[in-house]
């Protein structure tokens, strides 16, 4: 039982830092468009955020990818999740008929965020690289 456990955290770290690491490439890649939705939803200091959570998901991501460090890594995108999830997706201020997509993208980043923690708590399994 203990080598399917390993082989589902496995996977399952690998798909919560896919979801990081792809979201880091296409702000990279379509960087004009990702300032312009962060200012329309008023992200402070995007110079200096927009950055550094490419940066932390990048780092954050790589390091739950391959286990190694993995706390830390999940501490890092922690660090940009929780932010995100309650800056970028406010549903309570949308408008009623925006309302359920933006309540629906905000409980997939809360569960990923619940994902996050299950990672500080477990570990990485034993499937990692050293």
């Amino acid at each position: 039982m203990e080598f399917f456990r390993d082989l589902f955290m496995l996977v399952g770290r690998v798909l919560i830092s896919g979801m990081f690491l792809w979201g880091a490439y296409e702000k990279i890649r379509n960087w004009s468009g990702t300032m312009s939705y962060m200012q329309s939803r008023k992200v402070p200091q995007l110079k200096i955020v927009l950055p550094v959570s490419i940066g932390l998901g990048i780092v954050g991501g790589l390091s739950v990818f391959f286990g190694w460090h993995s706390h830390f890594g999940a501490l890092l995108l922690l660090i940009m999740a929780i932010p995100s999830a309650f800056t970028l997706h406010r549903f309570w201020k949308f408008p009623a008929d925006e309302q359920d997509m933006e309540k629906l993208i905000f409980m997939r980043e809360i569960a990923v965020i619940g994902g996050l923690f299950l990672l500080l708590a477990l570990g990485a399994g034993h499937f990692v690289v050293r």
